[in-house]
């Protein structure tokens, strides 16, 4: 049979809190960042001047993402018509963009 050591209510206040933390903490760290477009953009998402994806309704939305050029079916931008696209990088994607 397994002998059970006496822990002290003390050092178990100090555990729990040491849990809470650790959960705090990955918590704080999982909502940083967001602004510096590094997140995972997809098709349909918009994006500022600097590739960054903000929300399409947003008045510095100046680009859609209409194409993912990783995608093994991907073709060129298309670069005729009255929206012309450009590829763009926007985190570690490269994509197609149209002018809103």
């Amino acid at each position: 049979m397994w002998a059970r050591a006496d822990v002290s209510s003390t050092t178990r206040n100090i555990r729990s809190l040491a849990g809470v933390g650790a959960v705090v903490l990955a918590l704080a760290l999982a909502a940083c960042g967001g602004d510096d477009g590094s997140e995972t953009a997809s098709v349909g998402d918009c994006i500022d001047a600097e590739n960054t994806v903000v929300d399409c309704d947003s008045s510095s939305a100046a680009k859609e993402l209409v194409s993912d050029q990783s995608e093994p079916d991907a073709i060129a931008c298309v670069t005729i018509g009255d929206k012309p696209q450009v590829e763009v990088t926007v985190g570690d994607g490269k994509f197609c963009a149209e002018e809103r």
